[in-house]
């Protein structure tokens, strides 16, 4: 499922990367650089865990898994942080600012405590796609709420994974359906100009 996620994070990028060059609106950028670094994530986090499944896991590879997902966990935090950066940046609010919890350097393994970091900065990006489809009622703002939702289920779902592993691939399937609702509105946007 990462290896999918990967290459539709990708997809999300490059059409947002056209977008921008078509309408040089920065919350494109800023949307192109964010799928980049979730792509990277999932792709480093997908091959490690691919070594480690092959390796039939040898202690060794378990600290390959470990790094994978530190990576992945970084890189998400990142991208999350900048689509933050760009709805505060794009509201523009007088008394608009942020408070960074304190994140460990290294967080080795899925936990709730780092899902809960991302699903803060999600629930934050989804309020505001949310606000903006309540405004616009478009059907491309509609499908950036619900991709934003759905991404901020799918880490929920990640959370409660550490309690309930049955949750795993239902945050996977929640992950690639927030990617894929972001997707057709890239290609529909896209498509229209």
């Amino acid at each position: 499922m990462e290896f999918i996620a990967f290459i539709i994070a990708f997809a999300v990028a490059l059409q947002a990367l056209k977008g921008y060059r078509l309408s040089k609106e920065r919350t494109l950028l800023y949307l192109n650089l964010s799928f980049v670094l979730l792509g990277a994530g999932l792709l480093i986090d997908g091959l490690a865990n691919f070594v480690v499944l092959l390796a039939r896991f040898p202690r060794g590879f378990l600290v390959l898994y470990s790094v994978g997902y530190t990576i992945n966990f970084l890189a998400q935090l990142l991208a999350y942080g900048i689509l933050v950066f760009a709805y505060v940046q794009q509201t523009r609010k007088s008394g608009a600012t942020m408070a960074m919890a304190a994140v460990p350097l290294l967080l080795f393994e899925r936990n709730a405590f780092a899902e809960l970091i991302l699903l803060f900065l999600l629930v934050y990006i989804a309020i505001q796609t949310g606000i903006n489809y309540g405004t616009k009622k478009t059907t491309g703002a509609l499908l950036v709420f619900g991709a934003f939702a759905s991404l901020s289920i799918s880490h929920l779902l990640f959370m409660l994974f550490t309690l309930i592993p049955l949750f795993f691939p239902f945050a996977h399937i929640a992950q690639l359906f927030g990617f894929l609702l972001l997707l057709a509105m890239l290609l529909r946007v896209n498509h229209s100009q």
